[in-house]
């Protein structure tokens, strides 16, 4: 068995001689995460069942001192998020460290050790403990679902995204001129991502949105168009995260930027979606992106800021 394989099927792991982690039940262990964990991203959460929030392979831990459960935090093989402390006992900066090196025990080679979505006020413990932080900071906005007054700019014409079957596979309408489109001019923006996605990369990505997204939010979905020219100038998708919808995409043409093309783009998703029965719309954005300011302009309550990855370091 790889080193890999035996991160994944830990039962229990050694940090110290008065503490431990052990697998937990994960329908149990939601029910303490959303007490325990870091109560202002609480609250931007969706109160998600296990299968949402432990998406991937994630599986729940406890942490345990003295056969007694003070804690618990979620683990994939060489990373671990969502690191929670119940009362009085904390998880400092001595608690991390011991929860890093542990890890690097049982994974062994040059991997390195991740620590996933810290809430920035929780930066300096993860520091202390010897990790290096992203220098980037995200966060979650969101905002109810509600009908708009359909008061297009002019130059647009708006063409909803919808499935089509071709070979036996399920693509999006719009896949080829969505995907150039946002390969030239998103590069990550509604997302948040850091770096550029090739083109073959960002059509695998609309053909992995459109076999996941349900009717609800593909309706709220699709591409704006220049009503004289009938170039595609804006493209916005809406997906699925954490089982809340949430904006997968969202792009504008160079020329087409300050005319109230985004802004429009997303009424016409927030209308569809409170139409189709949709309660909220959120987005995970970089902070300082210009997308942030958009969304506040349109309600969009901004959550907590937080570094996405945060690396220990080997000495």
């Amino acid at each position: 068995m790889d080193n890999k394989a035996r991160l994944k099927d830990l039962s229990t792991l050694k940090l110290s001689e008065s503490l431990h982690l052990c697998r937990a039940e994960a329908e149990e262990w939601v029910r303490y995460f959303h007490v325990y964990y870091h109560q202002a991203t609480i609250a931007f959460g969706c109160n998600d069942p296990a299968d949402s929030l432990l998406a991937g392979r994630d599986q729940p831990y406890w942490l345990m001192k003295d056969h007694h459960m003070v804690g618990g935090l979620a683990m994939t093989p060489f990373a671990f998020r969502y690191l929670f402390a119940i009362p009085p006992f904390q998880a400092d900066a001595g608690v991390i460290k011991l929860i890093a090196q542990a890890i690097r025990r049982v994974a062994g080679g040059e991997a390195p050790i991740r620590a996933l979505d810290i809430p920035d006020d929780d930066a300096d413990d993860y520091i202390r403990a010897g990790f290096r932080p992203d220098p980037c900071r995200f966060r979650w906005m969101r905002r109810p679902a509600a009908v708009f007054s359909d008061d297009s700019p002019a130059p647009l014409i708006w063409r909803r995204a919808e499935i089509v079957c071709d070979s036996g596979e399920t693509r999006l309408n719009l896949e080829r001129e969505a995907g150039l489109f946002l390969y030239k001019h998103a590069h990550g923006e509604g997302s948040g991502e850091k770096t550029s996605a090739s083109f073959s990369q960002t059509l695998q990505r609309i053909r992995e949105y459109a076999a996941r997204s349900p009717k609800a939010v593909l309706d709220a979905s699709g591409a704006a168009y220049d009503r004289a020219t009938h170039a595609m100038i804006g493209v916005c998708l809406i997906g699925i995260s954490e089982g809340c919808p949430a904006i997968e995409a969202l792009a504008v043409g160079q020329a087409f930027r300050g005319r109230g093309v985004a802004t429009d783009m997303l009424q016409r998703a927030l209308t569809v979606l409170a139409q189709n029965g949709e309660a909220l719309l959120r987005i995970r954005i970089l902070h300082g992106h210009p997308i942030e300011s958009l969304c506040y302009r349109l309600g969009f309550m901004p959550g907590p800021l937080f570094i996405p990855e945060m690396t220990f370091a080997r000495s």
